[in-house]
């Protein structure tokens, strides 16, 4: 790491020409690009740009959308009164990352960046139906979040570009996330899922799986039994269980069986509803 440059951009237009150059990386709070660039997986690093000084920390209402920063810590978010009121999920799967020390550096932005499959905010912003905001040389866009990943470590952010946000509809769920790892914490997730429930005249779900896909997946098959259910009995349960079971993709690795997450995708479903319901 000794060979890697730093710099530190004072305003946005500078970080986003910074990061336009090749093998130049975004680093907030470092919690895993830092790990990584040790363990030597970005061998052709050139620079680190640290854009932890950018105006991305808020957490504010704008219209019919929560608007939180991308580089809002894991704490910031778990604090946070209206993302506890209207998000809960979101809440939670924070406060599963790692522990205190992470959660003070780690940012909402670069576990989203990371674009791991195993990432645990990554599936409550999906049952939250959030949209990406990301700013680049170019201007502005929005993505929604199950169009933001194209693979284990890849999305759709081009060079010089960066995450500045993350909008969510602004609405009061109920919300449930469970993960399953070797520990408590400090565990890379064998599987986890976010569950969201919220009403717009109908009861509706929002379920997502991740660690069991390249990406994580939304469970429609499930979402829509239960919506067409009403009241959601045993058989229900089971039935919803099954589409969990039927929606997972899981492979095989050091951390887990490919049967062993499939099998648990459903155990997990039940799980959360059970809590919430």
């Amino acid at each position: 790491m000794s060979s890697i440059s730093f710099f530190r951009p004072a305003n946005t237009s500078e970080a986003c020409e910074l990061l336009a150059k090749p093998n130049y990386l975004a680093v907030a709070g470092g919690t895993d690009l830092i790990v990584k660039l040790r363990n030597g997986l970005f061998p052709n690093a050139v620079a680190l740009v640290d854009i932890s000084a950018l105006p991305f920390k808020s957490i504010r209402k704008e219209g019919d959308r929560l608007i939180i920063g991308s580089g809002c810590t894991m704490s910031a978010v778990i604090s946070n009164p209206e993302v506890n009121e209207y998000f809960p999920v979101l809440v939670k799967a924070a406060s599963t990352v790692g522990a205190t020390q992470i959660r003070n550096a780690a940012t909402l932005g670069g576990n989203v960046a990371n674009a791991s499959p195993a990432g645990d905010t990554i599936p409550a912003l999906f049952a939250l139906e959030a949209e990406v905001m990301i700013v680049g040389q170019t201007g502005k866009r929005k993505v929604a979040i199950d169009e933001f990943f194209t693979g284990p470590g890849r999305s759709v952010l081009k060079a010089g570009e960066i995450i500045e946000g993350f909008a969510l509809p602004l609405r009061k769920t109920a919300g449930e996330f469970l993960k399953l790892g070797e520990r408590r914490a400090h565990a890379i997730s064998k599987i986890n899922l976010a569950l969201s429930v919220f009403n717009d005249g109908q009861k509706r779900y929002r379920i997502a799986i991740g660690s069991a896909a390249p990406t994580v997946l939304r469970c429609k098959g499930a979402e829509e039994l239960l919506e067409k259910a009403g009241e959601i009995d045993a058989a229900t349960l089971e039935k919803a269980a099954g589409f969990a079971c039927e929606t997972a993709k899981p492979i095989s690795d050091v951390r887990s069986s490919k049967s062993y997450r499939k099998q648990m995708a459903g155990v997990l479903l039940k799980r959360a509803l059970k809590a919430i319901l």
